[in-house]
């Protein structure tokens, strides 16, 4: 009976360690200050375009200044969508971040290649990080020099005129069908997969027109082998002040595209206030101003509230103007 009694208590006393070691450990864990190890940055497109180089320089700086590795993870495909759904499974620690664009979440979500996955309903916005217009460039051989010029060209149906677009669900597909709308005329919306192979055609010869990035466009157009009609931007975009802005001829047009950072669903606050923190920090830098700069883009930084803000009025907005034109993935 005594050595039933002693051993029910040493088990007791060896449970009761046991739990006590667990409790110490989920607590020290628990305590340990955000971020204690290497953060990876999920981007859904290929190394080298726009998206990676901006997770990249910002990253860097982030590794630098939190004193962790960042690791720049790219899953191309699905217009950014494999990524996205990566980083949704992710756990909710702050260590898996998704570097979203503004088509994955005001525009792909309408659209049959979101395969009814909205991004915005499984991830929290960070921070906005940065938006640039999108350029009509036009091959140097189409008889138009203005937005109205090629408005009065598209009304005369004496050439079929297309543009080209880096994909089906960008900006730079609503911007074409939204000039058609304003102007009203038609054209031939052929999708590419990026800007760099419908500038290769645009310079070829295979298209009239594109919306392209200002980086990929611009340095062709000084260099007198296209020509700029028009910037997407409400105004004349300050790095480019003598192309006009499309408003210029009809008012109200404007549609830009933007990066940010977002986390899984659940994730922490203070974990999403630290990084919100950090990025906003990295933004405020000369460094990285005049890298967006040369990039054509402006930083935004700001608040979660205020990404999430953006992304509502953008996803109603465009979700109207996708089903209004019937625009589908193609």
């Amino acid at each position: 009976m005594i050595s039933d009694t002693l051993f029910r208590a040493k088990a007791f006393i060896l449970g009761a360690a046991v739990v006590a070691a667990l409790v110490a450990i989920v607590s020290s864990a628990a305590a340990q200050p955000y971020p204690s190890r290497a953060i990876t940055i999920l981007v859904g497109y290929s190394a080298g375009g726009q998206a990676d180089a901006l997770a990249r320089t910002i990253g860097k700086q982030l590794g630098e200044n939190l004193k962790v590795s960042v690791v720049i993870e790219n899953k191309a495909g699905a217009n950014g969508m494999i990524a996205a759904q990566a980083a949704a499974r992710a756990e909710p620690d702050g260590y898996t971040i998704l570097m979203v664009t503004d088509a994955m979440v005001t525009i792909d979500p309408h659209l049959a290649t979101s395969n009814h996955f909205d991004l915005s309903t499984a991830m929290e916005p960070v921070v906005n990080v940065a938006w640039s217009p999108l350029l009509l460039a036009a091959a140097n051989n189409v008889p138009a020099n203005s937005v109205a010029e090629l408005v009065a060209l598209g009304k005369q149906n004496t050439q079929n005129l297309s543009f080209g677009s880096s994909g089906s669900s960008t900006p730079h597909r609503l911007a074409g069908e939204m000039l058609q709308k304003y102007g009203g005329f038609t054209m031939t919306h052929i999708p590419y997969k990026g800007t760099a192979a419908s500038v290769n055609d645009l310079l070829g010869g295979q298209i009239p027109l594109l919306f392209g990035a200002p980086t990929a466009v611009e340095p062709l157009a000084a260099a007198g082998k296209i020509k700029l009609l028009g910037v997407t931007s409400e105004k004349r975009f300050p790095l480019l002040p003598n192309v006009p802005a499309i408003s210029e001829t009809f008012a109200g047009f404007k549609i830009i595209s933007y990066i940010g950072f977002m986390l899984p669903k659940k994730t922490p606050t203070p974990v999403i206030t630290t990084l919100n923190k950090e990025v906003n920090a990295v933004l405020a830098t000369d460094t990285m101003r005049a890298w967006l700069d040369k990039q054509g883009m402006v930083a935004v930084g700001g608040t979660p509230d205020d990404f999430k803000r953006q992304i509502g009025i953008d996803y109603q907005a465009r979700g109207e103007l996708v089903r209004a034109l019937g625009i589908t993935s193609e």
